[in-house]
């Protein structure tokens, strides 16, 4: 396990850290410079060393092995000119055997791959139940295009809404290779869509926008607040069609997110699965004192054990 280095000196006797939660930017500024009383000093300080000292363990991480039994391929796309690396973790067994898995398809996947099929592995033998395959998605354009639901500027000047397209591939090139290649249980409560941040938006976009696809959502720090709100709107739309379908929904957050751009939304989109879908497995986490990325191997963690024990 390794260690990188997030910030080469901190003072804390000098110096404060301040957040700034419209644009999630860390500044330190030297308190000889403030006119703060000693208290409140002492308050921020405490609030710096949480911030600071949760994303050092975050960067401190192990990260899990790569699964024993992986196929890998390249998959052109004919619906937008792409293409996406894949990786396919296959269960133990998985060789002798001539059964259909389900499959968690994994945004991001050259982040997560590892760690999503590590605990699938795990829970799959804790709780005696057949385990999945895992699918990594790579990146075939940007992440911001293709995991945003709607065409608007990015702040970095990338294009965005690319998902209509992105889902297309997903559901009419990945999803039947999976079938073809690697008996991948053709149902829609055997597949589960699983990302964080940019990805818990397309996810949520998944959910309200094309339903028969997938049937259980991990949703990890979802940008639910990207073109004001639209998929949320998306999903007051197909409200009356949804709500009718069996679906499994974890929502997992950190409690130190952007309180109004983060949490709202996420709270928001919570309570109306809640109040409006009479057959859903919903579930939600807070993870305390953990921000955006702090909070997405936890979530990670427990949306699988929530989907393990509820599928």
């Amino acid at each position: 396990m390794g260690c990188r280095p997030l910030l080469r000196r901190v003072s804390f006797s000098d110096a404060f850290l301040t957040y700034d939660r419209a644009t999630s930017a860390c500044t330190f500024v030297p308190l000889r410079d403030t006119s703060l009383s000693s208290n409140k000093k002492m308050k921020i300080i405490t609030r710096a060393f949480i911030m600071v000292a949760s994303l050092f363990l975050a960067s401190c991480q192990e990260e899990a092995a790569e699964p024993a039994l992986v196929a890998q391929f390249s998959l052109p796309s004919a619906v937008n000119g792409a293409t996406y690396d894949i990786k396919v973790a296959q269960p133990d067994g998985y060789l002798s055997s001539n059964e259909q898995y389900a499959v968690i398809y994994v945004l991001d996947g050259e982040e997560n791959f590892n760690l999503v099929a590590h605990e699938c592995a795990t829970l799959s033998a804790r709780y005696k139940t057949e385990n999945v395959l895992v699918v990594s998605i790579g990146y075939g354009r940007s992440r911001d295009l293709d995991y945003t639901p709607t065409k608007t500027s990015s702040s970095m000047g990338g294009s965005m809404g690319g998902a209509p397209e992105f889902i297309q591939f997903i559901k009419d090139e990945l999803v039947p290779r999976m079938e073809r290649d690697f008996r991948a249980d053709t149902s829609r409560s055997s597949r589960v869509i699983l990302g964080h941040s940019f990805g818990g938006l397309f996810g949520a976009y998944a959910f309200a926008a094309d339903n028969s696809l997938f049937g259980n959502y991990l949703l990890l720090s979802p940008s639910l607040w990207f073109d004001n709100e639209v998929t949320l709107r998306m999903e007051l739309a197909q409200r009356s069609v949804l709500k009718k379908r069996q679906q499994l929904v974890f929502m997992g957050l950190g409690n130190m997110e952007n309180f109004g751009k983060m949490q709202a939304p996420f709270e928001a989109f919570f309570q109306t699965l809640n109040a409006n879908y009479p057959n859903i497995r919903l579930s939600k986490n807070l993870e305390e004192d953990l921000g955006h990325v702090g909070s997405k191997n936890p979530n990670i963690r427990k949306g699988l054990d929530f989907y393990f024990q509820n599928r």
